[in-house]
């Protein structure tokens, strides 16, 4: 009895291993594909534009247009001020959702908390960003969501849940969030070089510039100018992109819920993830 059972444990761990092992694996890939979305989300922080500083930036361009000198600048950027801190709840829901599904795939969520649920959303217009009634859904549903994971007792198996009840929402606050970044704070910026481009050509037209070296220098003003601003363009442009990836890569997760552990879901998330990165190490290139 004891050679039979001592065969039979074998036969068990020898059935069981190979399927823990593809569960450990592709865990890991989930884990891994937070991980790299994570890290790109957070290039959030690197950039140097905001709508206050856009309203800011507007406000000192016409003093300066008008050669007006005052001892503070008189803005009323309110509006824009709200508008950054909807903008920074959207990316805090967003960042919170692929830290819990990190922590989740290494079955740490039952330590888990969320700052993304402090304060809700409300439908309304501020200044260049509009806050739909589908987005404010999508926020209430991810931060139950959030909410639940961080007070329930979840643990790795709970995984195919937590990816089922968050993918519609996390699919419309990614799209959100890349308007903002990609649309709505890149269009500032257009504004700003229609500005940048006015000032200097009325200069020159009014012949505001007389000598030739005061023209070179401002010609060399107008282009570091430019450049700066084309710099942040590209930062936009290259975080919309990997939102956009990322969107995609959970699409195929959700896909393929119900089967985590089948081999071939590396394979699956491979291209989203490699982008990613792609897409991080083009970001790096821009920092200042």
């Amino acid at each position: 009895m004891k050679i039979y059972a001592s065969k039979k444990t074998v036969l068990v761990t020898l059935i069981v291993l190979p399927i823990v092992l593809y569960s450990c694996v592709n865990l890991k890939t989930v884990g891994d594909f937070s991980s790299t979305s994570i890290e790109s989300i957070k290039n959030f922080e690197q950039i140097d534009y905001s709508f206050l500083k856009h309203c800011e930036d507007r406000c000192r361009d016409e003093a300066i247009r008008k050669f007006e000198i005052k001892r503070a600048q008189e803005c009323s950027c309110a509006v824009y001020q709200e508008a950054d801190s909807v903008t920074q709840v959207i990316y805090n829901s967003v960042e919170g959702y692929f830290e819990g599904l990190g922590k989740l795939s290494h079955n740490e969520l039952t330590n888990y908390s969320s700052d993304a649920v402090i304060r809700a959303l409300s439908a309304d217009e501020l200044g260049p960003l509009k806050i739909d009634a589908q987005t404010v859904s999508a926020f209430s549903s991810l931060s139950n969501t959030l909410l639940r994971a961080s007070t329930d007792f979840y643990r790795s198996k709970k995984i195919t849940s937590y990816i089922e009840l968050a993918n519609e929402p996390i699919q419309v606050l990614l799209e959100k969030f890349k308007v903002i970044i990609g649309t709505n704070l890149k269009g500032e910026l257009q504004v700003k070089r229609d500005r940048l481009y006015y000032f200097y050509d009325d200069m020159n037209m009014n012949g505001t510039v007389l000598s030739e070296y005061e023209k070179g220098k401002a010609t060399s003003d107008y282009y570091q100018a430019l450049e700066a601003i084309q710099r942040k363009e590209m930062k936009l442009e290259v975080l919309s992109q990997s939102l956009d990836e990322i969107a995609k890569g959970h699409q195929v997760l959700y896909d393929n819920r119900t089967k985590l552990s089948v081999k071939n879901l590396t394979g699956l998330l491979l291209n989203y993830s490699n982008n990613v990165e792609n897409l991080i190490s083009e970001f790096n290139k821009l920092k200042d």
